[in-house]
């Protein structure tokens, strides 16, 4: 027990104790005398002595977390008499132990514990330690320093940005920037939720679906439920590169020639990629999709999405709402769309021309507030700008592999914003989170869960490596191994139902890893007791396992709940069939699974495909350079051939070079085409455009930019060379070669 002699040096210095609190009072342990709380460097070291002292009395409070808990209690108490805040010797300073704080727990009778301090003198007057709120609290000084983060942050956040604008803007916007009252100004409403300048995603979203309500556009949501579900392919496939003798014996060959026509080659053996999956989500759910890489996570997302090319076959019951797979295709393709883990885009073309080529085609034809098209699609390109924090990027192009431009995360969450353009009521997401840092990645599924929200979407995410806060914004999992679903049911009760089946619990780790371990042979660890030859350890027998357990009794009577919710719930299906017709503008097929009419699609693609030229200087520097010096050594070549019989067979020489080389010059279009091609599928299944339409359009852009260089390469081969001279021949001679380049370009696009 501390010794209870009392010094008094200075009217400034206090002796203190250190009590603990039992249903008897408060019974003081220990005394740190002679605290002189105005000196600075005194009242710091009495602070951390005192920390020091009371983790030392009592074993609960030798954890870090308790120990900083004190020390920082201490800081607050020291920083106040460094400012000048003198304390009453009445003053309570009342400490509550991270114990009693977050578990709720009370201390038994006759034990103490040392989590309050006061002065002597207050000490003698039991009845002056009721007041607690003259005193510093652990929990409110905790509150405070969280606000203050937030509000740090904040500030971080917004110079970042207001840099980054004057960085573009000049010196001019510096000039005229209103400096720190600006950023006090920015940060007053210190909401949660919202990003630096007030601007929250949930309200702006909101207060647009009451702009849809007032302009009477109709909402369209719809679930999907299906039941055993199979899919299979084609694997073990083995494509050699042949030589150019094996290539010449197999040309010759013609009964192997015949058999191959006729599909009696070697082929690859088909195997079951899903095996009888089943499961429902309803509109407003979110689905994460969990699985180790191979165990067809992709192609359940595929399938889901109604993207069904590329499988030998496809089994089972897959309804979008009351609609079966062929008809929601046939009638309501971009209602479903698929987003592919590769981040594919035009590489020359800027962050807004990318995004705004689509709002271009996926205009509606009806819209809120009056909006004409161009007001539309800027506040679209507006907000998704900033939901995204990619503002910066509006006029970088995209790049890819072999063309700098925005960076990785960034190309990341254009592909993210590409996709939300196409209005889908039906959304899947593959490992869309690759490539973002954690914060991003958790801003995006917070995104999600604001969109399923406001919109009544129905979901499908695959992550891998989700952080645990991520995996709380899903409503659902599902737990593939090897083409078997393991579990499908609420996200909260996964863990529990893995733990028992005789799997370890981990509480360390994430509910994902955890539950993706699970299914990996060489990580998942069994209870004590448990082994292989009493738990589920093969994929059959963790589908078994699900099938025959409360969840998955659970999971077929919600299935059967909501199929006879589709026949009473015809009225919501009539308001999606409106709410796509509205999404089309006039003179649009009311067949039609486009948004926009057929021209209005080429007017859109011919503006793209002359900026994607345009913007890629490089090729269009090397194109013109290439021309003009092929002309003057065809030119110099063939000067000025005689007119009499000898130049006969000369100028046919230079007719056939001149057509030869520039019908070669569309032998570059070979890449740019096998490069595109998965553009084309992408934009195709989310209905932006025909693919009759991108083939137009192409033909009169490179018509356009290869007429004047088709011309110059004309005048100096045809002058230089001294063929007629004659008006006439001329414009045939310019016709001709222009004629073989597009043709030539159309046949290298077929490759």
């Amino acid at each position: 027990m501390a010794s209870q002699t009392r010094r008094r040096s200075a009217s400034a210095t206090e002796s203190f104790y250190i009590f603990s609190r039992s249903q008897s009072g408060f019974i003081p342990l220990a005394e740190d005398p002679a605290l002189n709380m105005q000196d600075p460097v005194d009242s710091r070291r009495s602070s951390r002595r005192l920390s020091r002292l009371s983790a030392m009395l009592h074993p609960d409070l030798s954890s870090p977390g308790e120990f900083f808990q004190l020390q920082a209690v201490g800081e607050i108490i020291a920083g106040s008499h460094r400012h000048g805040q003198r304390q009453p010797q009445a003053q309570v300073y009342e400490m509550s132990s991270r114990n009693h704080a977050t578990t709720g727990q009370s201390t038994p009778a006759g034990q103490s514990t040392p989590d309050t301090l006061v002065s002597r003198d207050s000490a003698k007057r039991p009845h002056s330690l009721t007041p607690a709120l003259s005193g510093v609290s652990v929990e409110q000084a905790e509150e405070d320093w969280r606000r203050l983060s937030r509000h740090l942050s904040d500030a971080s956040g917004f110079q970042r940005n207001l840099s980054t604008s004057r960085s573009r803007h000049g010196s001019r916007s510096i000039r005229h920037s209103s400096g720190p009252a600006d950023l006090e100004k920015q940060l007053s409403d210190g909401s949660s939720g919202k990003k630096p300048g007030g601007w929250s995603l949930e309200d702006i979203l909101r207060s647009g679906r009451a702009a849809d309500e007032e302009a009477e556009i109709k909402p369209k949501h719809i679930g999907v439920i299906w039941e055993d579900l199979n899919v299979k392919g084609l694997g073990g496939v083995k494509n050699i590169v042949k030589t150019f003798p094996q290539a010449f014996i197999d040309f010759i060959n013609v009964p192997a020639t015949i058999m191959h026509a006729l599909g009696y080659s070697k082929s690859g053996k088909q195997v079951d990629i899903l095996h009888n999956f089943r499961g429902v989500v309803k509109p407003g759910e979110m689905c994460l999709v969990l699985g180790r890489p191979g165990s067809g996570c992709t192609s359940f997302l595929k399938v889901i999405a109604n993207q069904r090319f590329g499988y030998t076959h496809v089994g089972g019951e897959v309804l979008y709402g009351p609609y079966q797979a062929e008809t929601f295709a046939k009638r309501f393709q971009g209602e479903a769309v698929y987003n592919i883990e590769d981040d594919i885009h035009h590489p020359t073309l800027t962050v807004g021309q990318t995004l705004g080529f689509a709002l271009d085609v996926k205009t509606p034809g009806k819209r809120p507030r009056g909006w004409t098209k161009q007001e539309f699609k800027n506040e679209v390109l507006d907000l998704l700008l900033k939901m995204f924090n990619i503002e910066h990027t509006r006029n970088t192009i995209v790049g890819n592999q072999y063309t700098r431009g925005v960076s990785g995360g960034e190309r990341k969450r254009v592909s993210i914003a590409e996709m939300m353009i196409a209005s889908a009521c039906i959304a899947a997401w593959d490992n869309s989170t690759r490539g973002l840092d954690a914060s991003t990645a958790l801003d995006y599924a917070k995104s999600l869960r604001v969109l399923t929200n406001v919109y009544h979407m129905t979901t499908f995410v695959s992550l891998y490596q989700a952080s645990e806060t991520i995996y709380s914004q899903f409503d659902k999992v599902m737990v593939i191994d090897e083409g078997r679903e393991v579990y499908f049911g609420p996200a909260k009760e996964a863990r529990a139902y893995f733990e028992s089946i005789g799997f370890k619990e981990k509480p360390r780790q994430t509910t994902p890893d955890y539950l993706t371990g699970c299914t990996d042979p060489f990580e998942r660890e069994y209870k004590e007791g448990r082994s292989e030859a009493d738990a589920p350890s093969t994929p059959d027998a963790l589908f078994k396992a699900f099938n025959e357990s409360a969840l998955g009794v659970q999971l077929n009577d919600e299935m059967a709940a909501y199929r006879k919710t589709l026949a009473t719930e015809r009225e919501i299906f009539n308001q999606f069939e409106a709410a796509n017709q509205d999404a089309k503008q006039k003179h649009t097929s009311k067949s039609s699974v486009y948004s926009v009419p057929f021209w209005t699609q080429v007017w859109a693609l011919l503006q793209r495909q002359f900026l994607i030229k345009w913007q890629d200087k490089f090729s269009l520097l090397v194109s013109w350079v290439t021309m003009i010096v092929i002309g003057l050594i065809l030119g110099t070549v063939w000067l000025q051939q005689p007119e009499t019989s000898s130049g006969a067979f000369t100028r046919g020489g230079v007719l056939f070079m001149a057509l030869f080389n520039n019908a070669f010059q569309a032998f570059g279009e070979l890449g740019t085409t096998t490069l595109g091609r998965p553009i084309i599928n992408k934009h195709r299944a989310y209905t932006f455009h025909r693919p009759s339409a991108l083939w137009i359009a192409q033909i009169l852009v490179d018509t356009l930019y290869m007429a004047p260089q088709t011309m110059l390469f004309s005048i100096i081969v045809y002058f230089s060379s001294g063929l007629a001279l004659d008006a006439g021949a001329f414009f045939t001679f310019y016709l001709a070669i222009l004629t073989a380049y597009v043709a030539m370009t159309l046949f290298f696009r077929t490759l």
